[in-house]
């Protein structure tokens, strides 16, 4: 008996399963029996078929990045993959892979081993074990970022204050740059670490990317220094995303300190947006969307790149390649968070020392983007009382400057119990309320359902680091309310109150 013919028997025999890849395609060459049972597949129709098309459709893009790991390192193994038979049913399996080489020609061998049910459940339990410890992480993240928020928005707000000072002196406001570029670093951190904890609820809205990464030129610049290009490259008649403008906003700046981060020496950050069609022929080549007409979103650096391995992690929580000290590793996983929640989907292209590409895909929606001035409308104050609540002393002393300089008499207090023993003595009309939403005693919606019950003429802004949604009851949302999230810049602030004291009931 030939070698030949011991192999083929060995192969047909086998008690696990045997698959035979094209190294170049993933293209199934040949399968072994176990595998064609196991996916009740007829032999003829798993020929050609990439590792891929016979797996979960959302699971498409990991297989093909762990595939290109495993051409990369001639050797992988994954313990829980799953695959999907003829007729639709997952079927969770091992696989183990190799790379031979044979003279010139080459080929991937995959070992392929079914899990147990007892197996299978097992490893489920593992997994709601760590999603628990996920999710206590998240509550102390968000509690953290609550914090962190209020003090931010001091911080912020009298940078804001200062820099508005034409008569600063160059090397002081040099140095106040530097302030504010670490302050809205850290606004960012903490809007990630909302996004983490949180899987935040929004109101979404028709956004034109093109005027949100205009409006954000200057932040973007003053991020990522003098020695790294920015160049845009809009997109003509570009269509609307359904989306949180909000989360468009920490979807670019995730990605742009991403990239500037990995060009410690200095390089080129482009960002391009297009329209896309997505049509049947070409869906299984974007990850798991439906065909259609999509917004694209690209931002490309020439920076350090990544390897097939990094690739298979940079979207997991708490994943990072940088020092401990650089890096948080909830940029990107708060990222395909977001552009998830969205309906759409990134991918990413990259080589090491050849630089990265990030692409999402946005779902495009029928409505257009109504847009918005790029430059600022005059602040408008009043001279209205405003009861002013919230346990933070140095971000009260400086909202109460802020409104006070825009003409507007302010009442402030500490605590729940102060504000409403200040409302009762107070013999003038309080159309206004701006209150924090965690406060001593008890929240700032209880506050306000005492002060309107009392007052009924008197609105309310909650203001709160944590999103709006977690903290403001519905019962309360309407034109008689609004919200705020920390920290805020001082024409938001003002912007909003004016709108809410000239609000009609």
């Amino acid at each position: 008996m030939d070698s030949e013919t011991g192999y083929r028997r060995f192969f047909e025999a086998a008690e696990n399963g045997l698959l035979i890849l094209d190294p170049q395609t993933g293209a199934i060459l040949d399968a072994n029996p176990w595998v064609v049972n196991l996916l009740d597949y007829p032999r003829a129709e798993l020929m050609g078929k990439a590792l891929w098309e016979i797996g979960r459709p959302e699971d498409a893009d990991a297989s093909r990045r762990m595939f290109l790991e495993l051409i990369a390192k001639s050797h992988a193994r994954y313990e829980h993959l799953s695959l999907v038979t003829k007729d639709g049913r997952p079927v969770s399996v091992e696989i183990v892979g190799n790379v031979h080489h044979l003279n010139d020609d080459g080929a991937v061998y995959c070992h392929i081993r079914g899990i147990s049910p007892r197996q299978d459940a097992d490893r489920y339990g593992q997994r709601v074990q760590q999603a628990r410890k996920m999710e206590a992480v998240g509550k102390l993240a968000g509690g953290v970022a609550h914090d962190l928020n209020s003090l931010l928005g001091v911080i912020l707000g009298y940078c804001e204050n200062l820099e508005a000072q034409a008569d600063l002196p160059e090397p002081a406001r040099n140095m106040l740059n530097e302030i504010h570029n670490a302050g809205s670093s850290a606004r960012n951190l903490t809007r990630n670490l909302l996004a983490f904890s949180r899987g935040q609820v929004s109101e979404p809205q028709a956004v034109n990317l093109n005027e949100t990464v205009s409006r954000m030129e200057k932040v973007l610049g003053r991020l990522i220094g003098e020695d790294i290009d920015f160049i845009r490259l809009p997109g003509r008649d570009l269509g609307s995303i359904e989306a949180n403008p909000c989360e468009i906003e920490q979807v670019l700046m995730n990605l742009v300190i991403n990239a500037r981060d990995a060009m410690p020496k200095g390089g080129k950050i482009v960002i391009e947006t297009a329209n896309v069609v997505i049509d049947e022929s070409s869906a299984w080549l974007h990850s798991a969307i439906r065909p259609g007409r999509y917004v694209m979103l690209t931002v490309s650096d020439t920076g350090t790149g990544m390897d097939p391995e990094t690739q298979t992690h940079i979207f997991e929580p708490f994943f990072s390649t940088k020092p401990s000290s650089q890096g948080t590793g909830l940029g990107l996983s708060t990222v395909f968070a977001i552009v998830e929640k969205c309906g759409g989907a990134i991918t990413v292209s990259s080589k090491p020392g050849e630089g990265a590409t990030f692409r999402i895909r946005f779902p495009r929606c029928a409505e257009t983007a109504a847009p918005r001035p790029l430059k600022a409308e005059a602040v408008r104050g009043g001279t209205e009382t405003v009861l002013l609540v919230d346990d933070s002393a140095p971000l009260r002393k400086l909202l109460m400057r802020l409104l006070t300089d825009s003409g507007y008499t302010v009442l402030d207090a500490g605590d729940p119990d102060e504000a409403l023993r200040m409302a009762a003595e107070y013999l003038g009309s309080i159309p206004l309320l701006i209150t924090d939403m965690v406060l001593p005693g008890f929240n700032g919606a209880v506050l306000a359902e005492r002060l309107v019950a009392a007052r009924p003429e008197i609105k309310v802004l909650y203001v709160s680091g944590y999103n709006h949604d977690l903290v403001v009851p519905s019962r309360l949302q309407g034109l008689d309310h609004d919200f705020l999230v920390k920290p805020f810049t001082q024409k938001e602030l003002l912007d909003k109150v004016r709108q809410l004291l000239d609000s009609c009931r």
